[in-house]
C-alpha cells in the first residue's frame, strides 16, 4: 500500500469517527437535558428515565473511543503526510542535476518551506477531522435546540449572531479603509524624502549650508507625517480591535445566558414556553460560542494548510530543471525549422574539452580563475557523475528542510543518531544542533531557525555521512573558513573521490590539482608542479595575492 494511500484511509476513517464522536459527545447532554425535562415535567415516567440514562452511559463510552482512535489515525495522518512531503521534496531536490537552477526559487520562500510542510500536516492531521467535530456539535445542538422551542432557539442565537455581525462590519470598513487610506498615507511618508538637484550638489558656494537647511526640512516634514501615519494606523486598529471586544462579549456565556433568562422569562410568562424547556437552553445555549469559535480557528488552520500547499506545489514545480526541458526541445525545434528556412544560425556552444579524471579515492583540487568558471566546472561534475554515486556542497545556500537527524543521515540508508551526531561533530555544528530543545529531532523552519553559515555546515554534515563515491565541495560555501574544507576532505579521502572546487587559491593543495580557465583545463599537477614561472596557477595566485595587498 504506497503512502498517499495510508494517508487516505486513515484521514478519511479520522473524519468517519470523528463524526461519530460529535454525536456521541451531544448525543448525552442532550440525553441528560431531557431526563431533567422528564423530571420537572411533573408526571416523570421512570422507564423512558431509566432508557435515557443507559443512553447516556453507551454514548459517552462510544464517544470517546471514537475520538480516541480518530484523534490517533488523525495524528498520523498528519505524520504521514509530512513524512511524504519531505521525501518528494528532497527527492526532487536530490534530482535536480545541479543545486542553483532550484535556488530561485528557494530564495523566494526562505525557510518557510518547513512551516509549510508543518502547515499541511496539521491540516490533514487535525484541522480537517476537528473542524468537522465542530460543525458537528454545533449543527447538533442549533437543531435540537429549534426541535425543542424554535422563538427560544432565535433568542439564544441572538447575541452570537449580532457578534458576527458587528465583527463582520468592523472587519469589512477596516480592510476597505486600509486598501485606499494606508497606500495615500505611504505615498505621503515617501514624498517628503529629501532630494537635492545635481546642480546644487556640485561645488556650488553654500551648498552644505543649502543641503543641511534642506535636510532638516525634509526631516521635520518627515516626522510630522510620520506622526499623522501612526495616529491613522492606530485609530485604524483600535476600531479592529474594538470590534473583536465587543463580538467577544456577544459571544461570553454570561451574554447568552442574559439573554436566555430574559427572553425565556418573557415567553413563560406569556405561556409560550413551558418552565421545564427553559432548561435546554440554559445549558446549551452557554456552549454554541465554544463550537463557533472553534470553527473559526480550524477554518484559519485550513486555509493556512492550502496556502503551504500552493507555496509548496509552486516551489516543487519551480524547483525541477526537468520542467523546462520541454520548452528547451521545443526552442532547438524552432531554431531548426528558422535554419531550415534561411534563418541565421545559432553560434555553436564552446568545447568544453576532455572530461575530468576523477580519481577512485583521494583529492582532487579544481581551480577556476573566476565563479563563472568554478560554476561551470560544478555544473560540468554534476551533470557527467551519476545520481546515485553523486553528493555535494554548494555555494549557495543548502536547502535544509525535516528534522536534522533525518537531513543529515538522508543520503546513508543505514545512517542512525550516532552517524548523524558523528557528521555534525566533523562539520562543527553539533554545539549548536545540541543546544536546541529537541537536538537532532528539530525541524528546520519551525524550530531551528538556521543563518547561512549554519545551513552549509549542516550541508556539509549530509555530505560526511553520505554513503557517495564522488563528493563536491565548493570551497566559496565556507568563506574565510579553510580548515573546515582541509577537515572535510581529510575525513572523505579514504572512502571517496573527493573534488573541491575553488575560486581562487584553493584551501587544499594536496593530490593533484587542475587549473581551469573559460571552462577549459589550462594547466593539471601538483601544487609543486604548477607553481613554476609565468603558469596560469602562479598567476592566478599572484593576483589573488596583490588583490589582498590592494584591499588592505
Amino acid at each position: 500500500m504506497s503512502a498517499t494511500t495510508g494517508i487516505a484511509w486513515r484521514a478519511r476513517t479520522a473524519l468517519l469517527l470523528e463524526a461519530i464522536g460529535a454525536v456521541a459527545t451531544v448525543g448525552p447532554v442532550i440525553a441528560v437535558i431531557e431526563v431533567c425535562r422528564e423530571l420537572l415535567g411533573g408526571d416523570p415516567d421512570s422507564g423512558r428515565i431509566s432508557r435515557l440514562v443507559l443512553l447516556v452511559a453507551a454514548a459517552a463510552v462510544a464517544g470517546f473511543v471514537a475520538q480516541l482512535v480518530g484523534r490517533v489515525l488523525s495524528k498520523e495522518a498528519g505524520v504521514r503526510t509530512q513524512h511524504t512531503l519531505l521525501l518528494a521534496l528532497t527527492g526532487r531536490l536530490r534530482g535536480a542535476r545541479a543545486a542553483r537552477p532550484l535556488h530561485a526559487s528557494w530564495q523566494r520562500h526562505g525557510t518557510t518551506l518547513g512551516r509549510d510542510v508543518h502547515s499541511m500536516g496539521v491540516m490533514v492531521g487535525r484541522a480537517g477531522s476537528e473542524l468537522l467535530s465542530a460543525v458537528l456539535v454545533f449543527v447538533l445542538s442549533i437543531g435540537y435546540l429549534f426541535w425543542v422551542d424554535w422563538l427560544m432557539a432565535l433568542i439564544t442565537l441572538a447575541p452570537i449572531l449580532l457578534g458576527f455581525a458587528v465583527f463582520g462590519f468592523i472587519s469589512a470598513r477596516f480592510f476597505r479603509e486600509m486598501a485606499t487610506d494606508y497606500a495615500v498615507s505611504i505615498g505621503g511618508i515617501d514624498a517628503v524624502r529629501s532630494t537635492i538637484a545635481l546642480d546644487r550638489r556640485v561645488n556650488p558656494a553654500g551648498t552644505r549650508s543649502d543641503t543641511a537647511a534642506a535636510t532638516r526640512h525634509a526631516a521635520g516634514r518627515l516626522a510630522d507625517v510620520t506622526d499623522e501615519f501612526s495616529e491613522f494606523f492606530r485609530v485604524r486598529i483600535g476600531s479592529l480591535l474594538g470590534g473583536r471586544a465587543l463580538a467577544e462579549i456577544a459571544f461570553s456565556p454570561l451574554c447568552v445566558l442574559i439573554f436566555v433568562l430574559c427572553g425565556g422569562g418573557l415567553l413563560i410568562r406569556s405561556d409560550s414556553l413551558a418552565p421545564a424547556d427553559l432548561v435546554p437552553f440554559l445549558l446549551l445555549g452557554a456552549g454554541l460560542a465554544a463550537p463557533l469559535l472553534a470553527i473559526t480557528y480550524f477554518l484559519e488552520e485550513v486555509g493556512e494548510g492550502k496556502k503551504a500547499a500552493a507555496r509548496l506545489t509552486e516551489f516543487a514545480s519551480g524547483a525541477a530543471p526537468a520542467d523546462a526541458a520541454p520548452a528547451a526541445d521545443g526552442d532547438a525545434k524552432d531554431e531548426a525549422k528558422g535554419d531550415a528556412e534561411g534563418g541565421t544560425k545559432p553560434e555553436p556552444e564552446p568545447d568544453p574539452g576532455p572530461a575530468l579524471e576523477l580519481p577512485e579515492r583521494g583529492v582532487l583540487t579544481v581551480v577556476a580563475a573566476t565563479d563563472a568558471d568554478a560554476d561551470a566546472v560544478i555544473d560540468r561534475i554534476t551533470a557527467e557523475t551519476p545520481a546515485e554515486r553523486f553528493a555535494a556542497v554548494e555555494a549557495d545556500p543548502a536547502v535544509v528542510i525535516g528534522a536534522i537527524g533525518a537531513y543529515v543521515t538522508s543520503d546513508r540508508p543505514d545512517g542512525g543518531a550516532k552517524e548523524a551526531e558523528r557528521a555534525a561533530r566533523a562539520a562543527g555544528c553539533h554545539e549548536s544542533v545540541a543546544a536546541l530543545p529537541r537536538g537532532y529531532d528539530a525541524v528546520v523552519g519551525t524550530e531551528a531557525p538556521q543563518s547561512y553559515p549554519e545551513l552549509q555546515r549542516l550541508a556539509l554534515a549530509r555530505l560526511l555521512a553520505a554513503d557517495r563515491d564522488v563528493v563536491l565541495l565548493d570551497q566559496r560555501a565556507f568563506p574565510g573558513d579553510p580548515e573546515t574544507v582541509r577537515a572535510a576532505v581529510a575525513d572523505l579521502r579514504e572512502r571517496a573521490a573527493v573534488v573541491v572546487v575553488a575560486a581562487g587559491p584553493p584551501a587544499v593543495t594536496e593530490g593533484r590539482l587542475v587549473v581551469t580557465e573559460d571552462g577549459k583545463v589550462v594547466a593539471s599537477g601538483t601544487h609543486e608542479e604548477l607553481t613554476g614561472p609565468d603558469g596560469p596557477y602562479t598567476d592566478l595566485l599572484t593576483g589573488a595575492a596583490a588583490s589582498q595587498e590592494v584591499s588592505r
